[in-house]
């Protein structure tokens, strides 16, 4: 967005009489004042680290023995970053879809039970420290959804296809230049897949699976905290489609 600056000139006119015999003489001045205010700008992009048309084939999972870490073979790079390119600092989220059928979160919807749990999503546990990502509901409650808070999650249909959505809060406001990183990391297709689902599958989602995402930034200028003006900018999640026209 371009710069706008709005003037508005106010103008001191003093008028002076001088009286000397018959004769008139107006002294005048004129002089004037520009009020300038340059209007500020909110810009984001999405960057995503992510080659497409990965091919997904069951992860092996892989734990150390030292650390107890459990690390997964065959998983896909998958990082999402959004930069503040806009001149004031901004607070922003992203949605992020899976297709519901291959979820976790549609236990509840019988047609998709047999595959719930088929792709699996992780992140780092860097990027939902304090002050970072927030993937919970409410502002208040822990970064990484457990011990009684939920997910920022709803479900959306988008051309034609039921997905579950989860949003992602960025709890700090961004500068100029600044960079919320590594919403999600990795993406992994579960070990007990097997050739036969995978043909089910595709049957109903296609040959290509999607995981879509939409980035939303908002000013940070007079709102206490992400979720107060993301929400009053966008609306809640769940009551409005990211992926309309």
């Amino acid at each position: 967005m371009k710069k706008k600056i709005l003037s508005i000139c106010l103008v001191a006119v003093i008028a002076v009489m001088a009286i000397t015999g018959a004769s008139l003489a107006y002294l005048t001045d004129t002089d004037e004042a520009d009020n300038v205010f340059t209007v500020g700008n909110v810009a984001i992009s999405l960057d995503e680290n992510f080659e497409q048309n990965s091919k997904l084939m069951p992860a092996v999972p892989v734990k150390d023995e030292t650390t107890g870490k459990t690390t997964y073979n065959n998983a896909i790079t998958k990082e999402i970053d959004v930069v503040n390119d806009g001149s004031e600092d901004a607070y922003v989220r992203v949605h992020i879809a899976i297709p519901a059928m291959l979820d976790s979160g549609s236990e509840d919807d019988p047609q998709y039970a047999a595959y719930n749990n088929t792709l699996h999503f992780n992140m780092s546990k860097e990027s939902y420290a304090d002050g970072k990502w927030n993937w919970n509901a409410d502002k208040d409650g822990a970064n990484y959804p457990g011990n009684g808070s939920t997910w920022n999650c709803y479900q959306q249909a988008i051309d034609g296809i039921t997905y579950n959505v989860y949003v992602v809060t960025y709890e700090t406001a961004l500068e100029e230049g600044e960079v919320a990183d590594n919403a999600m990391h990795q993406v992994f297709l579960d070990p007990s897949v097997t050739n036969a689902m995978i043909t089910e599958i595709n049957d109903i989602l296609g040959e290509n699976w999607e995981i879509k995402v939409v980035a939303e930034g908002t000013q940070a200028a007079g709102f206490a905290d992400a979720y107060t003006a993301l929400n009053a900018s966008f609306g809640a999640p769940g009551t409005y489609n990211p992926w309309a026209e």
